[in-house]
């Protein structure tokens, strides 16, 4: 079963055929003009309207959520997705 992990979070991805549940980062006011960095699970539809959000502090616990709340659902890589027969609106003859 493939997972989220720390090294792949940034390019991989759960999917139904009408959600998808990732990570991504987001900043927040730290001390001493920092910025905070935080890790946010999110659930989307299909037209990429939030369903879901839940925030964390470290990415160990967002990876953890993710796996947890959505690893039964199909996994998807972006650095190595599945091979196509090709669009079917294109035109190959050119």
């Amino acid at each position: 079963m493939n997972r989220i992990t720390p090294e792949n979070w940034t390019f991989c991805h759960f999917k139904t055929e009408e959600l998808k549940a990732f990570i991504s980062m987001t900043g927040a006011p730290g001390l001493a003009e920092e910025v905070k960095v935080n890790y946010v699970v999110t659930l989307t539809d299909l037209e990429h309207q939030e369903l879901f959000q839940s925030e964390f502090g470290d990415l160990d616990k967002a990876v953890t959520c993710l796996n947890d709340r959505y690893g039964h659902w199909e996994f998807f890589d972006a650095e190595n997705p599945p091979e196509t027969d090709g669009c079917s609106t294109c035109d190959n003859s050119h």
